[in-house]
């Protein structure tokens, strides 16, 4: 592993009044964990099952991997195994990218994120070392292309599936019947943005 004593040394903008966009949902494609962080070094929070309801809270600017909301917990997850709902049809988060569903850019705080998200949590413990920790670009994956987006661009360049994962889905993909989620779109409670920075533009 690989650490760095600036990592985490990112500040929230919060105090600075930014205010954010709201949260944009979607599903997870395949069971896939929810990262303490964008890198897979990070402890897994859980496991989302294959077509529950996430809410998406921002993304990181080469949209490796988005803050999301899932049953009541916050963490982290690769972009491509979350599809979105564009004009009725399901489709990859990197297919159209973050600003066709208006979220945000961000940056990952580690300190304030788990300060707010996980006290009390097994890995907490450890918070010093993640602390310290610097994320890794994920293998494989490179930015998105500027304009227009040819479907499944982010699959080509040397692009491979996780360790573990199934290929994502393509385009068409739609969730089944979950039984925990079907009733209810937004069954937890929004645990807010704390250790992420918005880093979209103003005016």
């Amino acid at each position: 592993m690989k650490f760095g004593p600036l990592a985490g040394a990112l500040f929230l903008s919060v105090a600075l009044g930014i205010p954010y966009a709201e949260a944009a949902p979607g599903y997870a494609t395949a069971n896939v964990n929810l990262r303490a962080g964008p890198d897979t070094d990070y402890p897994s929070v859980g496991v989302i099952p294959d077509s529950d309801p996430i809410d998406v809270r921002g993304c990181l600017r080469d949209e490796s991997w988005c803050d999301v909301v899932w049953a009541g917990n916050r963490g982290w997850v690769f972009s491509e195994y979350l599809a979105m709902d564009y004009r009725g049809d399901m489709r990859p988060l990197p297919d159209l990218g973050v600003a066709a569903f208006g979220i945000p850019v961000i940056t990952f705080a580690a300190a304030d994120y788990w300060n707010h998200y996980y006290v009390g949590r097994p890995w907490y413990a450890q918070r010093t070392r993640w602390f310290a920790y610097k994320p890794r670009p994920r293998p494989g994956w490179h930015a998105p292309p500027p304009g227009p987006r040819k479907a499944g661009w982010w699959r080509t360049g040397g692009y491979k599936s996780p360790t573990g994962m199934k290929p994502p889905p393509d385009r068409g993909w739609r969730p089944h019947k979950n039984d925990r989620h079907d009733t209810k779109r937004n069954d937890h409670k929004d645990p807010g943005d704390h250790g992420r920075h918005d880093d979209r533009k103003r005016p």
